[in-house]
């Protein structure tokens, strides 16, 4: 019963973010949600882990690498898999793994970041 709660207010949670592309990386964020769930932090913490940085959702946007300056790929602990881009303006965009352009991208970054540190 409790992880079926725990499930449906991720579920909402979810679905009030919209089809943007979100990522929790506020500690304060999990402490509100933990003190709001009438359920304690213990079924928080083991049905729905949410490590500071995970992709709720992915960009629908194409993600063109020339705007990209950097990534990370999510922990494994998140619910879905996700990289996150950090654009030249400092923005975060989270994005599926699993998409070429994505691959791609990861791939270009990487190789520039190999050169500058070999200069």
């Amino acid at each position: 019963m409790k992880v079926s709660v725990a499930a449906l207010v991720f579920l909402i949670l979810a679905a009030a973010l919209g089809s943007q592309a979100r990522v929790i990386h506020d500690t304060e964020t999990r402490q509100i949600m933990m003190e709001k769930l009438p359920l304690g932090s213990l079924v928080l913490d083991e049905a729905m882990e949410l490590p500071a940085d995970c992709c709720l959702s992915y960009t629908s946007r194409s993600i063109r690498c020339v705007f990209m300056r950097d990534y990370f790929v999510t922990s494994s602990r998140c619910s879905q898999p996700g990289v996150i881009f950090y654009t030249k303006k400092g923005q975060r965009v989270c994005a599926n793994p699993r998409d070429s352009q994505v691959q791609d991208c990861m791939t270009n970054l990487k190789l520039k970041s190999d050169i500058r540190a070999h200069e």
